[in-house]
């Protein structure tokens, strides 16, 4: 009773003082500008993944903790309290835990006015805050520690907040500077940013909470012996043993906390954790398979998530008997980097600076699985949240004996080095092997015939009549489901964005034929990509929606949603098969609609200008969902050659630049949208008869984008209404909240 009525006297006494509202409103502040501001999450470019929310909290607790921690007037009576030292102790770090917790709730409004732009994940968010509070708890100790330890206030003050700015940045001195490993291994334990890693991703990682709680007990006894010092106090032997003793095996713990622990999966799509597709695959395995991770020490030092890769393969290899797992480390053996060459695995180069000097360090973090003497390489991975994705299909193919092909044909005249420079790459690093064919190769048709596995065909006006022939052939073959991206129109894209004819359109009257009749029209619609023009003189900026380039919103078949970029909207015809059918694959919002093709202006089909669109009346518009995407599954006829096929599968989207590296480099700001991509592997997956293997490609992802609100009024109105709430009405809440207490006192 005596501690609790401590603690409650130092609560009270910490509540009317002005010092702890000032730096709760800093503490928020630091935070939210951060995010908001710093990191531009209101540039058309924001994401609602709170990983860079959450990572700025230790860096204003260098100060605000401290602060928080400084020795107030009233513990002047600590001596004359009935409690013993260590109580009396606990009861302080108890009062200021508490306080720093009421700072961290302060960040929940920011976290629910995220939620109104995106999605944010309720698991990131759970285990953030559980690790933050372990963090503070752990840093409130150490800094009672150093001023129980050091007498002078300020001293203590500002030797603690160099202590605190050193653990926070204590993973990059590896970077920086050449270390012994130990070193190293040393420097990253105490680092904030390696044990909120996991928390970071949802993860609640026993290792991290254990390090954390246990360095608070530590700074609480270690504080308390200090006290019993200064004071004069003299142990018995026993005393002294034990004094020496329990920091001794606190810390053993937490050292040992590494071998024994424990990962709970929180986040929203399980992600970490191992699906039932996989156990049900790892069932089926009759003989041994081996999977060795070929992981550098150099990077193991320098990366927290290398550590999540390592134990995603622990667990997966823990599902059987028959997978055997080996961790090797290429640096320290020649043998090993020679044996990476044979399979095809080249080096990573990693930057380091040392002094005044700069350094390449050659580092490694591939995996390859063997069965039966063939091998399945992952060539680079330093994430484990598409590891399972991986992991099964190269084990899948290894299990069956097939490879993953795909057949790329692009028929619009364009490149697919340069113009469509991102496909072969990205497609690669899915597990796909990639067989460019070109249309205008006299031996086109020949390649084709020789060739099995999905179609991927971009657009359609270089395609002569023999090639779709020879394209339709294919199909109707059953050697390869098809994947159509095909427009009757062509873009300028390089330069005033005008519409025109395709020269050729024998690809979609090859998909008309199948059901899927491609309007005269171009979709619009009310969700939409918000661009940036340029004045004419580069002296200003405009961030505006274009409505032609259509941000679907997330669906079965995009569980990310995607751009499109001046497509055409659908319409499916009825089949006289009834044994095969054409249904929507893509839709569009309900707030959509379209702009007519004027034959009569050849060379400029539809306006494209945002400036004139963003100027044209609505009024008058009639908003609907539309189709634009199709999915022709079951029998087809041929349209150029006399042929059927019971089990089709083709999917067909009426854009061919969705894939472009020029129009993907529009929308992709500093970190990239692979939105589109993502929706080509899981297509392609589909069409090569990996349902399963698609749906867990689809569980990997989570889509960050602010896709709840496309209207460019309705976004800058909640803009207003998150600064006014954070930077307005809160400290002015936090600040009023302080005067009622006094008051009230």
């Amino acid at each position: 009773m005596k501690i609790k009525n401590y603690l409650k006297y130092n609560l009270e006494n910490s509540l009317r003082s002005p010092v702890f509202y000032i730096l709760s409103v800093l503490f928020s502040l630091f935070i939210f500008i951060n995010y908001f501001i710093r990191q531009q999450f209101f540039s058309g470019n924001g994401s609602t993944d709170l990983i860079l929310f959450f990572s700025a909290v230790p860096y204003i607790c260098i100060i605000a903790i401290p602060s928080l921690c400084y020795r107030q007037s009233f513990s002047i009576y600590d001596d004359f309290i009935p409690l013993s030292g260590l109580e009396r102790q606990f009861a302080v770090f108890l009062s200021q835990q508490t306080l720093f917790s009421i700072q961290l709730i302060l960040l929940l409004p920011a976290v629910l006015l995220v939620n109104l732009f995106g999605t944010t994940d309720c698991g990131q968010i759970f285990t953030s805050f559980i690790c933050l509070f372990f963090y503070g708890a752990a840093v409130i100790a150490l800094c009672g520690f150093i001023q129980n330890l050091i007498l002078n206030k300020v001293s203590s003050l500002i030797l603690s907040a160099l202590v605190l700015a050193v653990f926070n940045s204590a993973h990059l001195f590896a970077v920086y500077v050449q270390l012994p490993d130990f070193l190293a291994s040393f420097f990253k334990t105490l680092s904030f940013a390696w044990h909120f890693d996991a928390a970071g991703k949802g993860i609640f990682d026993s290792r991290d909470i254990i390090w954390l709680l246990g360095s608070a007990a530590l700074f609480i006894f270690l504080s308390d012996s200090v006290n019993q010092l200064k004071k004069g106090r003299k142990f018995t032997k026993n005393q002294k043993l034990s004094r020496i003793l329990l920091p001794l095996i606190a810390f053993l713990i937490m050292l040992n906390g590494n071998r024994w622990y424990t990962r709970i999966d929180f986040s929203a799509n399980k992600t970490y954790s191992i699906s039932k597709y996989t156990k049900s695959l790892i069932s089926r395995i009759e003989s041994p398979v081996k999977i060795t991770y070929y992981r550098s020490s150099s990077i193991a030092k320098l990366y927290p998530q290398i550590r999540d890769v390592a134990d995603f393969l622990n667990d997966y290899a823990s599902q059987s008997k028959n997978i055997s797992l080996i961790i090797k480390d290429p640096d320290k053996d020649s043998a090993v980097r020679t044996m990476l060459e044979n399979y095809g695995i080249a080096s990573q180069q990693l930057r380091t600076v040392s002094g005044n000097s700069t350094e390449y360090l050659t580092v490694y973090s591939a995996i390859v699985i063997e069965q039966n003497g063939n091998a399945e390489t992952i060539p680079f991975t330093m994430a484990a949240n598409t590891l399972e994705y991986d992991l099964d299909g190269r084990l899948r193919h290894l299990m069956s004996g097939t490879s993953r092909t795909v057949n790329i044909i692009i028929g619009n005249g364009m490149s697919l080095n340069e113009d469509y420079s991102y496909v072969i790459p990205w497609l690669s690093s899915q597990g796909f092997i990639c067989n460019a064919l070109y249309v205008e190769d006299p031996a086109f048709e020949s390649a084709l015939s020789a060739s099995s596995g999905p179609l991927l065909v971009i657009g359609d006006s270089e395609v002569k009549i023999d090639a779709a022939i020879a394209i339709e052939s294919y199909i109707l073959s059953g050697k390869g489901n098809a994947f159509f991206a095909v427009s009757p129109y062509v873009c300028d894209i390089e330069n005033n964005w005008y519409l025109t004819q395709a020269k050729r359109t024998n690809l979609v009257e090859l998909c008309e034929h199948w059901g899927a009749v491609f309007l005269p029209k171009i979709a619009a619609d009310v969700s939409c990509s918000r661009i940036t023009m340029y004045a004419d003189d580069n002296s200003s900026t405009q961030l505006m929606n274009y409505p032609l380039w259509i941000s679907l919103l997330q669906q079965q078949n995009s569980p990310l949603g995607m751009i499109l970029f001046w497509a055409n909207p659908l319409e499916l015809t009825s089949r006289e098969d009834e044994k095969g059918q054409t249904l929507p694959y893509l839709l569009t919002s309900s707030a959509s609609y379209s702009y007519e093709i004027d034959k009569a202006s050849p060379e400029k089909l539809i306006e494209t200008n945002p400036f004139v669109l963003q100027n044209m009346s609505t009024k008058d518009i009639n908003y609907s969902q539309q189709i634009v995407a199709a999915e022709v599954t079951g029998a087809i006829d041929g349209l150029y050659n006399i042929g059927h096929l019971n089990n089709s599968h083709i999917i067909i989207i009426p854009d061919q630049y969705f894939l472009s590296s020029l129009m993907n480099g529009y929308i992709g700001g500093e970190n990239g949208d692979y939105r589109n991509f993502e929706f080509l592997t899981n297509a392609l997956l589909k069409l090569n008869g990996e349902e399963e293997l698609a749906a867990l490609q689809s569980r990997t992802n989570r889509d960050s984008s602010l896709y709840k609100v496309s209207d460019v009024v309705q976004f800058n109105t909640l803009r207003l209404i998150t600064f006014i709430i954070l930077f307005v009405i809160l400290p002015l809440l936090v600040n009023a909240f302080g005067v009622v207490i006094n008051v009230k006192k």
